[in-house]
């Protein structure tokens, strides 16, 4: 659940708190009262790996903006923050900042006052909000969606399935692959066994290994031929850094010297604190230097007659670059093409081993998409028959709706794609939901969806942008009563022109734009008296002022009761 929503330097909003409520909360406002750039704030919020980090939120020419949500705590978001080591609070604390740095926005993410990655915040996401945005409707054409979908009906059961198919699947390609290879080379036309065999052997006892041999050899014996240079040039460096003299402190002493000025100091003034930290950062990083700089002075006890060794090799290394026109990363992979090659013609018997082996794997993994793909039409017909309820409820008396299977190439996950078909009139055959449904079909199909699936998923908070884009006034009372039945498992927020679904709402905030000294800004007020809401309500109807507060006074009284 989001109990509060800060936000500071925001495009059209600037800065202000938001407390929420449990239940139905609803969000309306006049067209450019700022409800997509609120949506948009949550949606930053909580980024995911497809959000661009950009930053349009941002008022422009402010050096910080930020975004703060808090949330309740729930045990599968406690178990969340313990697996990435993050402190766990008596609630969640998610903010995300812009600062103002050579002219360009930097954005960064923090839990609980700890920064996080993007890559986080997108997990994150998954457990804390399911975000229903306009024009969300095109993912109803998408077959892995749909799949995707119908496998989440029953989520523990099927990964069981799918994780077997998984597995027969991987251990099956594997044994294709064998047997593919195999037969390829037995196909390649011959070549000289004895040549190869030569040239094989001749690699062989260069042992060559390491693709980079010849650079690190290179540069051992550049090394090894200056070592006496390289011994006084890192011990003139660590009497500066580390070693001083009695007349001339060496570069840790002054900063040693400069840190306890600075700690003096910053306790009379402080703003000096950060510059002391700072300079203390700087401190352990010098350290650190000196530690690597005494490690690298070890390295160099070194015998001077390896320099000969090295030479020789090196030399060996050249000639044989030379000899067969390759460099040393060819050279490794000819004499690993050669030894395959040798090795196939060793083992071409074998091809009608391979060949069973694939043939009894591929059984395997056949038998395992079977069983995956008939628990996944079995649960298509109970999916069919609760989608098909509940579009009923949502105005739709003669709506068909089937799960189709067709039967693909055996892939990584199993043998199926599905496509819903879907007929909202008698007489009308089933045909794809995206070449036959309506805009206000679509929405209700996808609010139809979000109803049953929210059982199921992890998510607390369901935020809907203009669900009700589309359907009509006598099925609105539908999506109104569907949308409280949802609120009454989870946090519900709807952005929505429609009066009745407003009135319908257990929490109501309007938005409200306005310009003041040539600057445009909107707020969000809280309607908690009944004479508030019924006011916006009838500017939400329209119409006459008379008629519309009647209607809007109505629409509150059938919601008391």
């Amino acid at each position: 659940m989001l109990n509060s929503l800060r936000f500071q330097n925001i495009a059209l909003f600037g800065d202000s708190e938001i407390e929420f409520d449990k239940g139905f909360t609803v969000f309306t406002g006049q067209t450019g009262s700022g409800k997509s750039i609120f949506i948009d704030m949550l949606n930053a919020l909580l980024a995911n790996k497809n959000t661009s980090l950009e930053n349009r939120l941002v008022v422009k020419g402010s050096t910080f903006s930020s975004i703060e949500g808090v949330f309740s705590l729930t045990p599968n978001i406690k178990d969340w923050l313990m697996n990435q080591e993050l402190d766990v609070d008596e609630e969640l604390i998610i903010t995300r900042e812009w600062r103002l740095k050579e002219k360009k926005y930097k954005s960064r993410f923090r839990i609980n006052g700890v920064l996080v990655n993007k890559s986080q915040i997108s997990d994150l996401r998954l457990n804390l909000v399911d975000f229903t945005l306009q024009g969300d409707t095109y993912i109803l054409n998408d077959s892995l969606y749909q799949l995707k979908l119908l496998d989440s009906l029953d989520l523990k059961k099927t990964q069981e399935y799918a994780n077997n198919v998984k597995r027969d699947w991987k251990i099956w390609n594997d044994s294709k692959y064998d047997l593919k290879q195999a037969q390829a080379k037995i196909a390649d036309s011959q070549k000289e066994l004895e040549e190869m065999q030569y040239i094989y052997q001749d690699l062989d006892k260069l042992e060559l290994e390491d693709p980079n041999e010849q650079l690190k050899l290179e540069t051992d014996q550049k090394r090894l031929s200056n070592l006496l240079r390289l011994k006084e040039g890192v011990k003139s460096l660590l009497l500066r850094l580390h070693d001083s003299l009695d007349e001339y402190p060496s570069v840790l002493d002054h900063t040693n010297f400069c840190i306890n000025e600075l700690k003096n100091l910053s306790q009379i003034d402080s703003s000096l604190q950060p510059i002391y930290e700072y300079l203390y950062r700087i401190n352990d990083n010098l350290n650190d230097l000196i530690y690597q700089v005494n490690d690298y002075e070890k390295t160099l006890d070194i015998d001077p007659s390896i320099l000969n060794d090295i030479q020789v090799r090196l030399s060996n290394l050249k000639f044989y670059q030379k000899k067969y026109q390759r460099n040393i990363t060819e050279l490794i992979h000819y004499k690993n093409e050669l030894m395959n090659y040798l090795s196939c013609q060793d083992s071409s018997d074998n091809i009608n081993e391979l060949s069973s082996h694939e043939n009894k794997k591929r059984i395997i993994r056949d038998t395992s998409n079977k069983d995956l793909s008939t628990f996944r039409k079995t649960i298509a017909i109970q999916f069919e028959n609760q989608l098909v309820k509940s579009l009923k409820k949502l105005g739709i008396p003669n709506v068909r709706f089937k799960v189709v299977f067709e039967e693909c190439e055996a892939t990584i996950n199993g043998i199926d794609k599905v496509n819903f078909m879907f007929s909202a009139n008698p007489g009308i055959p089933l045909a794809p939901l995206a070449e036959i449904a309506s805009g206000g079909e679509k929405s209700r199909f996808l609010l139809a969806i979000k109803a049953i699936f929210s059982s199921f998923e992890q998510a607390n908070l369901l935020i809907f942008d203009e669900i009700d884009s589309g359907v009509s006034g006598s099925v609105s009372s539908y999506v109104a009563n569907l949308l409280c039945d949802l609120s009454s498992r989870r946090q519900v927020f709807c952005v929505t022109h429609q009066p009745l679904i407003a009135a319908f709402a257990d929490n109501h905030f309007a938005l409200k734009k306005s310009v003041f000294a040539g600057k445009t800004k909107s707020v969000v007020i809280n309607l908690k008296e009944t004479v508030d809401r019924q006011r916006e309500l009838a500017l939400l109807a329209g119409g006459e002022v008379i008629e519309a507060n009647a209607y809007a006074a109505s629409l509150l009284e059938h919601k008391a009761a």
